[in-house]
């Protein structure tokens, strides 16, 4: 397939393409510099935390808090993305300032387990729901508002993400103002989806399944199916979940399970907006770029719309 690319990212979608040239190695150096570089506003604060996570160990949160919130702010918590087995709190540290400024809110990143062969599903879950318990018990510490909580993440961030509004929606907690799902994986059977088929140059991950990212993070396959809160797509009934933006990439293999799991979203009367972004490739947002700023600016209208902040642009009829 021919790529059109949308002028800017010819480095973040050719950092995907295979192959050891020395062009795709510079184009893989300048899209990960320009991922891991970020402006910290004037009066916004980045602390670190160190919390207990899943397992009771310790583990770190990243609490980012834009200049003059009012008292209880919304918070959103923000899931890295990484493959599940790679990534850190410091890849999102550009997205987590522009989503925190858009809102605004207290955004807070977890630094939840990496998977491998020893550590693996549910324990990257089990992190993300401690810090997602622990910022409800400690809002007033932290100035936010205990009961207008939102989630996004990006990539396995994503999958996460919706993993997790799964498991609070079938334990009775409290649900998610807004889940965003930034290009995630929601089955495992990649390789069914046209989009893979098409994009095959762009594939992430090895041909061999047992050495994938998705083999890594369940533990294995063991002739079972995986627990829908691993891949949310395999849930039997997405009834009863809170309001969900899904995002998407034209050129991501990945792009087809968006499109699908949104499409089960609305079949089963859950509020759900789609964004599809064009000529761009998976977790697009990460590159800087006017494109992914209008990005930022619909998740954060999404997070206002849900977190009651536009109420004032109600009319009377």
């Amino acid at each position: 397939m021919k790529l059109n690319i949308f002028p800017g990212y010819e480095n973040h979608v050719m950092s995907y393409l295979h192959g050891d040239t020395d062009e795709l190695k510079k184009r893989r150096q300048a899209q990960g510099a320009a991922m891991m570089s970020y402006t910290l506003p004037e009066g916004m604060t980045m602390e670190d935390k160190t919390i207990k996570g899943g397992d009771g160990q310790d583990m770190k949160i990243r609490i980012y808090k834009p200049a003059n919130l009012p008292a209880k702010a919304p918070m959103v918590l923000e899931i890295h993305g990484g493959g599940f087995v790679a990534g850190n709190l410091d890849i999102d540290n550009a997205r987590c300032i522009a989503i925190a400024t858009r809102v605004p809110a207290i955004v807070v990143g977890v630094d939840y387990r990496l998977s491998n062969k020893e550590t693996h599903f549910p324990k990257p879950l089990e992190d993300c729901h401690a810090a997602y318990q622990w910022i409800q018990d400690h809002a007033d510490e932290i100035g936010g508002d205990a009961k207008r909580i939102g989630l996004h993440g990006s990539s396995a961030g994503g999958t996460l993400c919706a993993g997790l509004a799964l498991y609070l929606r079938d334990h009775n907690e409290l649900t998610p103002a807004l889940t965003v799902a930034n290009c995630a994986t929601y089955f495992t059977a990649l390789e069914e989806t046209f989009s893979f088929q098409q994009m095959i140059d762009l594939k992430m991950g090895p041909d061999n399944k047992a050495l994938g990212a998705e083999t890594t993070f369940l533990g294995g396959y063991n002739g079972a199916t995986p627990s829908y809160y691993a891949f949310p797509g395999l849930c039997h009934d997405l009834g009863g979940l809170g309001a969900h933006l899904i995002i998407a990439a034209e050129y991501d293999t990945l792009r087809d399970g968006s499109i699908e799991y949104a499409a089960r979203l609305l079949r089963n009367g859950v509020p759900t907006e789609i964004f599809m972004g064009g000529r761009v490739g998976h977790c697009f947002s990460c590159a800087p770029h006017p494109y992914t700023d209008v990005t930022h600016d619909l998740i954060g209208l999404a997070f206002q719309r849900e977190f009651g902040l536009l109420d004032g642009l109600k009319k009377n009829v």
